[in-house]
């Protein structure tokens, strides 16, 4: 079409231009608005001794030039340019290049139009160019938008994985009319638009039916041209997308948990976006205790489960389950059936045809014990008040597996029974079934049997029964000589009778017998109660002397019968030293601890009962407080003993005393003498030594004499090497005395092989032995009266001879007591004594 015009005007205008000029013609150019076009002009002079002189440009029918470049006074580098208001910041001529140009810049819609050059040559003739100049105007930027027609910014979504997506574009403006793309980078979605009805607004709509995973942040561009020398307008946007999880898995091994044992569980999920909630269910019960962990690039998410199962557990199904929030039904999950092992779990039952309050003495009674065990058990056992029960078919007991069978049950088979099982978790054990077993009355044991009641006295008797039930009856009878009475004064409260029964003559003491019944029936054996005449209580037994410190002593005894009555005990404590009475304590218990006893003091020790009728015969002990020195050193080691120095011991180590600091400061003094004034003290410490050893030895062979006596001499023969000293040098005997002979008990600590007549008697080793006692050992200058048991001292002076007591330099005194305080067919009376 363009060059048919052309060549339309050229042969309109050519006939009436060639008188004149030589004219060229041109093809359009075209500009964009805004930009900036050159205007092609042919300046070539035809020859080359010729050259330009003038240049005018011309637009449409306008006579002025818009532009001019004068050359006639010069060169055409020196030419003078010229242009219209309008174009002076927008306009120049290029003549350097060929050809040149008239170069337009910022263009409007109004540069559009017919351009004329005119060149005027200094010889040839002018010569004009003709240009037309179309302007194109580029669309205005695309204005992208949703299904309702909301602009979208440049990030739109989140949209949800699958979703449909919907993108209109619209344009306004552009000359020509543009088209309207859509690229997904640089791949063309959709070309078709279409141009609106008011023929000023291009649309062209996008529609995506599912988004995947590969949209995220892919970018939607809309694009508009109308021309190929402009770039095109454009508006894009991203998808922002969420995503489903694509995996979730349960970590580890599913092997079976223990119950009760904290355990951990490790879920992890990929593919969510944002990261996927985990959350864990053990059923419908959704577990709490997790802690989470999101990878950096948050793709993976791992969840910790800790929980303590428990028996219950054992076959719910244990899930974790992976979900993003923001998609619904994007939930996927993983578990497994729980397997629970735990200790065995039972329960323990009667017999269901057995009723619990009809079980008589007689019966079968049959158990059954329930187990709920995984792993199942390897051993079940029955226990019965804590002891294991296994089958005795002659006592009736049958155990077979989970039953237990008690044949002709006793009331002694009365009482707790439970069951146990074991298995790889551990040993369980059942509730305890108590199992009642109602009989007849039968006496309760350890009641008081014996009673004593003086003449036209009232003694109340007391029969009390064990029964099941306990709701009893009773009725009394007297027999003695064969005569049988019924006593009808009597009264019953629970299990417990009391009858009143009153002797008047000597033959109404004897037997009384006490019946009761219950449901079951009748006592079999009446409980029996011998009445006799009252009298003063036996003496104590077993009276042992305790825990003596320098100020107290404490004594404990048992009771003997209390003569039918109530009895209570009297302790007496008498000086041996100064005979006096130090203490008088009355206890209804033969158990006492007298105080504020002088320290480093001996003392006879009397225990007797009294009751209404009077008081029993003495037993007597002895005993020694401890001085205060030994008191502090033996306080708190546990063990009550005893040391006494001799005078002799005493003096002995005063003497090694002192001639050890004498020693001590003649070597100290020696450092600073001469020589000859140490020799002189070294023979000074030698006499010193003699004399001391030469005393030593006459004491040794004094004390050899006082031992080597008729009365030491069967004693050290009989007894020799075995009578050895304690580390402490403390040698404790007993000596028994009667009116024809004197028996010593001797302990050694610890004795070699004892002698046919070694006896022990509360963790003490004894052996008895003749002692012949003449009568020069016997001070009756030295005897005193004991205000309890007016009798005298008997105090030898003869020691056993030994090396312990040949070393320790002193004799010993051995106290003796009287025949009156002993009682020679007892045990408890062979009195405990010690060295003094």
């Amino acid at each position: 079409m363009d060059l048919c015009l052309i060549f339309t005007i050229t042969s309109i205008l050519l006939p009436s231009l060639l008188a004149h000029t030589i004219q060229d013609i041109t093809t359009t150019v075209l500009g964009v608005s805004g930009g900036k076009v050159a205007l092609p002009c042919n300046i070539t002079p035809p020859t080359t001794d010729d050259a330009v002189s003038l240049i005018l440009w011309y637009k449409d029918e306008s006579t002025t030039p818009l532009y001019s470049l004068d050359a006639r006074k010069g060169n055409l580098d020196q030419a003078r340019h010229a242009s219209e208001d309008n174009l002076i910041s927008r306009s120049y001529m290029n003549t350097i290049q060929r050809p040149a140009h008239l170069i337009l810049e910022m263009l409007s819609i109004e540069d559009a139009g017919e351009y004329r050059c005119r060149v005027d040559f200094r010889k040839a003739q002018t010569r004009n160019s003709v240009i037309y100049l179309e302007i194109i105007v580029p669309p205005d930027k695309p204005v992208i938008m949703d299904a309702n027609s909301e602009p979208q910014p440049s990030l739109i979504g989140p949209y949800n994985e699958g979703d449909r997506l919907v993108l209109v574009c619209e344009v306004e403006g552009g000359k020509p009319t543009p088209s309207l793309t859509w690229w997904r980078e640089s791949v063309l979605l959709d070309d078709s638009f279409e141009v609106m009805t008011n023929g000023g607004t291009v649309r062209n709509e996008l529609e995506i039916q599912s988004l995947q995973r590969h949209d995220l942040m892919a970018v939607f561009t809309c694009q508009a041209s109308n021309n190929n020398i402009s770039m095109p307008t454009y508006s894009a946007v991203s998808v922002d997308l969420n995503f489903r999880p694509v995996l979730v898995r349960i970590e580890g091994d599913r092997k079976p948990l223990s119950a009760d044992k904290s355990v951990e569980v490790v879920c992890t999920s990929a593919g969510s976006r944002p990261p996927a909630t985990i959350s864990w269910w053990k059923g419908s019960i959704k577990m709490k205790k997790t802690r989470d962990k999101i990878s950096v690039d948050g793709n993976v998410t791992t969840s910790t489960l800790t929980f303590t199962p428990s028996s219950d557990d054992s076959g719910k199904y244990l899930s974790c389950r992976a979900e993003n929030n923001l998609i619904q039904s994007s939930a996927i999950e993983d578990g497994w059936k729980l397997e629970i092992y735990y200790v065995p779990q039972l329960s323990l039952r009667l017999g269901s045809k057995l009723r619990h309050s009809h079980i008589q003495e007689g019966n079968d009674v049959y158990f059954e014990c329930n187990i709920r065990a995984a792993p199942w058990v390897t051993e079940i056992r029955w226990w019965f008040e804590g002891k294991e029960i296994h089958t005795n078919t002659s006592a009736g007991v049958i155990v077979s597996n989970q039953s237990l069978v008690l044949q002709r049950v006793q009331r002694l088979q009365r009482g707790r029974y439970t069951c146990s099982a074991v298995n790889n978790e551990g040993e369980g054990e059942s509730n305890s079934v108590h199992l009642r077993v109602q009989y007849a009355p039968v006496c309760k044991q350890g009641q008081k049997i014996l009673y004593g009641a003086a003449r036209h006295e009232s003694v109340k008797i007391y029969c009390e029964v064990d029964s099941d039930p306990p709701e009893v009856s009773f009725r009394w009878g007297f027999n003695s000589s064969g005569e049988h009475m019924e006593i009808m004064n009597h009264m019953t409260e629970g299990s417990t009778s009391v009858a009143t029964y009153m002797p008047r003559t000597e033959f109404d003491y004897g037997a009384l017998f006490c019946w009761a019944r219950n449901s079951v029936g009748p006592q079999v054996e009446p409980c029996t109660f011998t009445i006799i005449p009252a009298g003063p209580p036996d003496a104590v037994k077993n009276c042992t002397v305790l825990n003596v410190t320098e100020d107290s002593i404490k004594v404990d005894c048992v009771e003997g019968y209390d003569g039918g009555l109530l009895q209570h005990f009297i302790l007496e404590i008498h000086d041996t030293i100064q005979h006096k009475l130090r203490a008088n304590i009355t206890s209804a218990w033969p158990s006492f601890t007298a105080k504020r006893l002088p320290s480093g003091s001996s003392f006879l020790i009397v225990i007797y009962a009294a009751n209404a009728k009077g008081r029993s015969k003495g037993v007597a002990l002895t005993a020694n407080t401890l001085s205060l020195p030994e008191s502090m050193n033996r306080m708190g080691r546990g063990n009550v003993w005893q040391l006494s120095f001799s005078p002799v011991l005493a003096l002995l180590i005063t003497i090694v005393c002192a001639l050890v600091i004498i020693a001590f400061v003649i070597v100290i003094v020696m450092k600073f003498r001469s020589s000859s004034a140490r020799l002189r003290n070294e023979r000074d410490i030698s006499l010193a030594s003699s004399e001391a050893i030469t005393r030593n030895s006459e004491i040794d062979d004094d004390m050899s004499e006082k031992c080597n006596n008729s009365l030491t001499t069967p004693l050290t023969q009989a007894y020799g090497n075995g009578m050895n000293g304690g580390p402490d040098g403390l040698h404790h005997h007993q000596i028994q005395h009667n009116p024809h002979n004197t028996t010593a008990h001797w302990r050694a600590s610890p004795p070699p092989s004892p002698p046919s007549n070694h006896r022990t008697l509360k963790n003490v080793s004894y052996v008895e032995m003749p002692l012949q006692v003449p009568s020069n050992c016997l001070s009756s200058s030295s005897t005193h009266p004991l205000p309890a048991l007016n009798t005298n001292y008997i105090i030898a002076n003869c020691p056993p001879q030994h090396p312990v007591f040949s070393t320790l330099q002193h004799p010993r005194r051995v106290r003796v007591l009287p025949p009156q305080a002993i009682r020679s067919n007892d045990d408890i009376n062979t009195h405990q004594h010690t060295d003094v």
